[in-house]
């Protein structure tokens, strides 16, 4: 017979196993409900891929998991936090299974700041219904936990799941990274996010030419496409042998730059780098000084910023100085796999284009090339095949990479082609300069963030209207004379300015790609 202390052994294991069988369970359910939406839509190809896509999924789990087991060592905790975690992870789950929209700092910003009329626009009877079912199911879960569990020692539990914590999140960085961009983990990584844009857009900044009292006279539109992961030698109007330019081939009145140099290799410095007076001797300009958006505001222009990128903090204050700022996919960012086109910007920009008779500028920036290439061109635009099966890179072959990749150069160059058709008949140019290019293979490279001679040399190409033709004949004269100088992306800032004849002091005659070199 055993003795009391053996029973109370007994008990205390076979209760410590319920225990963890409990939070498996309600893991995999969660897991399945929250998480696992974002993964039904990611790109596989064959068992193995079937296996690693499983395998990620698991991993992402891990946080759930921990989260749980730390809320659930309190009884009374539990009963009071697990509603609230259950309920965004329906919210979560919900919206990336039926609409495809993942959490970003932009969807928490219109949740926080749009009236209560448009935020209920995306409450369904649907939403409630599942939101219903989902907390009953959380009641039955917490009075399990009650009648069930009892669990001693809670501060070593506490202790315990506090340092796997720890040790998860720094055990490797693109680990933690994954965890980020997941349930439960993205709750918090997109509210910090949030509040650090919110931080950032009102530290001061210098005002380049404080000088600048000028006002245009004249009727001009300035367009500025910043590209996304376009190299110069994919065009075929740059002498690429495939015909990935068949539109802009055909426009007479068009400039390609095929000599650019990209200080960065990835779009967040990058993109600040080009939108100020930063260079390769003064690269903090970018973190000190207002954009070339302010310049135009100081000279009567109207200014919109019209985003299929989700903002970063080093460009969002630029993004803020427009008078207009209007994203036409808040609910997507670099980890989304559903279809995101950059043609969804045209009505976006008729509206800009109609509902102002002041002089523009305006600012579209593309999704583009970048990887997975497959969602960013629509299946009219798969000219080159076979194509990539798989977000895997290593699950493709670097023919099915190179097609994708292409395909998305014959889709910019129909989206290029469409917003030129908007502004032919104005006193209009247009500027593409894509924020870095891409690895296609070589030295065993492939997208960007590497340090080589294609990531660095970005597609860049001018476009003007007759009109400003004919009235700056000079000015166009020069383009096609400097078209094949070697210039850095710092040429923009410069270049912006005096296609605007906007007389700016700052402006520095070697960076301007309108003006004749001596």
């Amino acid at each position: 017979m055993l003795s009391a202390e053996e029973n109370f052994m007994k008990f205390s294991k076979n209760n410590l196993l319920r225990y963890y069988i409990f939070l498996a369970v309600v893991t995999l359910a969660g897991g399945f409900f929250f998480i696992l939406p974002d993964f039904i839509i990611y790109p596989t190809s064959g068992l193995k891929g079937i296996i690693y896509t499983i395998l990620h999924w698991a991993l992402t789990c891990l946080p759930l998991f921990l989260l749980l087991y730390l809320i659930s060592i309190n009884k009374y905790v539990f009963a009071v936090v697990f509603p609230i975690v259950a309920f965004l992870g329906i919210l979560v789950g919900f919206y990336s299974f039926f609409y495809k929209a993942i959490l970003t700092p932009m969807i928490v910003d219109a949740t926080l700041n749009n009236d209560l009329g448009t935020s209920l626009d995306v409450i369904s009877p649907l939403l409630i219904g599942i939101i219903f079912s989902g907390l009953a199911i959380a009641i039955v879960i917490i009075n399990y936990r009650f009648r069930y569990i009892s669990l001693k020692k809670q501060f070593l539990h506490f202790a315990g799941v506090v340092l796997a914590f720890i040790v998860l999140f720094n055990v490797n960085g693109r680990v933690t990274n994954t965890f980020a961009q997941h349930y439960p983990a993205s709750i918090y990584t997109n509210l910090r996010e949030y509040n650090k844009l919110k931080a950032n857009r009102n530290l001061p900044r210098i005002y380049p030419d404080s000088t600048l009292n000028y006002t245009s006279a004249e009727d001009i539109t300035v367009v500025f496409v910043i590209g996304e992961s376009l190299r110069a030698d994919h065009l075929s109007i740059n002498g690429y042998e495939r015909n990935t330019t068949p539109l802009l081939s055909q426009q007479t009145n068009i400039v390609s730059l095929p000599n650019i140099y990209s200080e960065f290799a990835y779009t967040n410095p990058s993109v600040a780098h080009i939108m100020t007076r930063a260079d390769s001797v003064y690269t903090e300009r970018s973190d000190t000084e207002k954009s070339f958006i302010s310049q135009f505001n100081s000279s009567g222009f109207y200014t919109a910023w019209l985003a299929n990128q989700d903002a970063a903090i080093t460009y969002y204050p630029f993004m803020l100085e427009c008078d207009t700022l209007i994203y036409a996919h808040p609910e997507k960012s670099v980890y989304t796999f559903s279809d995101w086109l950059d043609e969804d910007l045209l009505p976006i920009l008729d509206f800009t284009l109609t509902n102002t008779n002041k002089n523009k500028l305006l600012i579209l920036h593309t999704i583009g090339s970048h990887w997975y290439y497959n969602s960013h061109y629509s299946e009219e635009f798969q000219i080159f095949n076979p194509v990539t099966k798989s977000k895997i890179i290593s699950q493709n072959t670097a023919e099915e990479i190179i097609n994708s990749y292409d395909n998305t150069v014959v889709y910019t160059d129909y989206f290029i082609n469409r917003v030129i058709s908007k502004l032919t008949s104005e006193n209009a140019v247009l500027i593409y300069l894509s924020d870095h290019g891409e690895a296609l293979g070589e030295e065993g490279n492939w997208l960007h963030a590497s340090d080589n001679e294609y990531v660095k040399n970005p597609a860049c190409f001018v476009w003007y209207s007759e009109e400003y033709s004919k009235k700056y004949p000079q000015k166009i004269e020069a383009l096609r004379k400097n078209k094949d100088i070697r210039y850095r992306t710092d040429f923009l800032y410069h270049s912006i300015l005096s296609i605007a004849n906007i007389p700016s002091k700052v402006i520095e005659s070697n960076f301007d790609i309108f003006t004749e070199k001596k």
